[in-house]
């Protein structure tokens, strides 16, 4: 048997190169940053909204806008091959999932999001694969004057624990902390600041789990630039995969650092009918050959 590739990482920023659009979709080495354009995308705005792959249906999925209707969050799911999208559904009223983060639970196959909706503390939700809409779980923090919580980007564990990027009481400290989010109750418990403080530090990127185990994020390596960053989930420190110390503007990372992240399969995914025809066919192929040798 020949080894399987390895998964590949996708994330979501804004167009780049010829034709650019609204937004587009990436690859990114999971090992140095290093990213490369598949699609740009007009007219719907998924620069700075979640993105998570569904194994169920082998299709990534997105928030954010479209162009024509830029107050009404949606889910859109994205062909990573033919970078055909298809408009999923609007999430509901009031419930802003634009620049909230997106990933599903790889045990149960639940699809989670963050993002505003009225609160001083964003919102954490499920969401409807099939129809897009929103279902609140509950809020990530309180009211002032309890700590102030607004949730990001979202990633999974194999085991089903949710870590989130984010600002932890926000209204003393304007810096960048891991997160754990309690999928009962939406309540988020502060693991440790993730130690960038420039750009957009790590506060609105996605987050993705390589096979290792290693907790990746999108982050600010300058003004200029950004990089991906391995985060420490017992701390929240980040260390950048892409080097420290480049030069100004060099940092593999041009299309923002504010999307979202998640790892797909490399080839497509058999459907399940798919793989029940082919097991089919080897059935009987087997109860041919045992008739012959009758």
């Amino acid at each position: 048997f020949s080894a399987q590739a390895a998964p590949v990482l996708y994330a979501t920023g804004v167009g780049t190169g010829p034709g650019a659009g609204l937004s587009a979709l990436y690859t990114v080495n999971p090992d140095t940053g290093a990213s490369i354009l598949l699609w740009n995308f007009s007219g719907i705005h998924i620069y700075a909204g979640g993105l998570a792959y569904d194994a169920s249906t082998d299709s990534l999925y997105a928030t954010g806008v479209e162009d024509s209707s830029t107050g009404t969050s949606r889910l859109f799911s994205i062909s990573r091959f033919t970078g055909a999208v298809t408009t999923v559904g609007a999430v509901g009223d009031n419930i802003n999932l634009s620049s909230g983060g997106l990933a599903i639970n790889p045990v149960t196959g639940v699809m989670y999001a963050t993002g505003g909706n009225g609160f001083q503390s964003t919102g954490l939700f499920t969401i409807d694969k099939t129809s897009g809409i929103a279902t609140l779980i509950g809020q990530s923090g309180g009211q002032y004057p309890q700590p102030l919580v607004h949730l990001n980007g979202l990633g999974f564990r194999s085991d089903g624990v949710l870590f989130a990027n984010g600002l932890y009481n926000y209204a003393a400290s304007s810096l960048s902390n891991l997160l754990s989010v309690d999928l009962v109750t939406g309540v988020a418990t502060d693991i440790g600041p993730h130690g960038v403080t420039l750009g957009r530090q790590l506060a609105y990127s996605g987050l993705a789990f390589r096979d290792d185990g290693t907790l990746l994020s999108l982050g600010s390596l300058d003004a200029a630039s950004g990089a991906l960053y391995a985060v420490d989930t017992l701390t929240g420190a980040a260390t950048s995969l892409s080097g420290m110390g480049l030069p100004y503007g060099t940092g593999p990372i041009h299309f923002g650092v504010d999307g979202g992240l998640t790892f797909a399969p490399a080839t497509a995914v058999p459907a399940p009918a798919t793989l029940w025809l082919l097991g089919s066919g080897v059935l009987g192929l087997i109860g041919a050959a045992r008739k012959r040798m009758r």
